[in-house]
């Protein structure tokens, strides 16, 4: 059984990357992590999993009781692949570096071309064939862009959380964090100097989005109007000022700023074009839905899927949770549950 080092993280260089847009992403690279039995891979099919957001390619770290041998995620009868999508900060490339060697302004990249950088990467592993290709919200904009066009074909894709095009409600979320990182004195316009940077913008950008990132049933449930922690602080303002603070320990602004934006630009075109590229290489892309997801709604998951079926394989999936949007990192059984498929 040849394993991967699970703890090894290698770079992979792509090269000048021209994006969607026309601009040009200089001497990129992906950083990415192998985890699982590739000799197993190569009878049984590779996983690739994209990550949210501000997630990275430590699959095991926030989906760990999904991954490992005998698990939906079964490292014993494949290998994981994942890597840092570009314009984060975990080791692909991204604004900071960018910026640190003259190239801003760092250019607009989209969930396809987040998806095609991966497809140099699959080549060099010699993936031939891929059981499930998977992600949420960001993650998941990123695998249905994928399937529109990777030259591997993949048994099944699956989709958390994540519309086939932005709605300017989620565009309008978005756009309020940029502003209030955009509004901190040290963001300099993303010229600003390794360290802190804008750090209270990203603080307060973070509180915006864990607004849409849970529910008001949850709010409720866990906070109500609670003062325990200070008498004069509600627990919920507490909450967000700590989910704040700990973003800005491990996040860079740039990427934020970056990410967001990809996040808006997500649209997959002619659903019945999508549909039907998705068909000649996927044999089914699973859309799941959140009841009490406000950031990317269930009937928005659900409408993509009932226009792709008639022109591919397409099922719609709902996981029921008090925890909204960010129920794919939540509701681990559940989730369990349409990954095992």
């Amino acid at each position: 059984m040849a394993l991967a080092a699970a703890t090894v993280s290698r770079d992979f260089v792509l090269g000048d990357v021209v994006t969607t847009g026309g601009g040009v992403l200089h001497d990129a690279r992906l950083r990415y992590r192998v985890l699982g039995d590739v000799d197993a891979a190569r009878a049984n099919g590779w996983i690739l999993v994209f990550h949210a957001l501000t997630g990275n390619a430590e699959v095991d770290a926030w989906w760990g009781p999904i991954v490992g041998p005998g698990l939906p995620l079964d490292t014993s009868r494949h290998a994981i692949v994942a890597a840092n999508l570009l314009g984060s900060c975990y080791g692909s490339t991204g604004p900071a570096e960018a910026a640190a060697r003259g190239d801003a302004p760092f250019p607009l990249l989209t969930p396809a071309d987040l998806a095609g950088s991966h497809e140099p990467l699959l080549a060099s592993l010699g993936v031939q064939r891929v059981a499930l290709a998977t992600g949420g919200s960001l993650g998941g904009m990123v695998a249905l862009e994928w399937a529109k066009r990777t030259a591997v074909p993949a048994d099944r894709v699956v989709v958390f959380a994540a519309p086939s095009v932005t709605s300017p409600q989620s565009i309008a979320w978005n756009a309020a964090q940029r502003m209030a990182i955009e509004a901190d004195p040290a963001w300099r316009g993303g010229l600003y100097h390794p360290g802190p940077g804008p750090a209270p913008g990203l603080a307060a950008a973070r509180a915006i989005a864990m607004i849409t990132y849970r529910s008001s049933i949850e709010f409720e449930a866990r906070f109500g109007r609670a003062r325990t922690r200070r008498p004069d602080t509600f627990d919920v303002d507490s909450y967000l000022r700590r989910q704040g603070e700990k973003l800005v320990a491990r996040f860079d602004a740039a990427s934020y700023v970056a990410l967001t934006h990809t996040m808006d630009l997500q649209d997959v075109g002619d659903h019945a074009e999508a549909a039907r590229a998705t068909s000649s290489r996927v044999g089914e892309i699973v859309g799941v839905g959140i009841d009490t997801d406000i950031l990317y709604p269930a009937p928005e998951v659900r409408g993509w899927v009932e226009a792709y079926r008639p022109h591919t394989n397409a099922r719609y999936v709902e996981i029921t949770s008090r925890f909204g949007h960010d129920a794919f990192l939540i509701e681990f059984d559940q989730v369990s549950a349409i990954l095992r498929g």
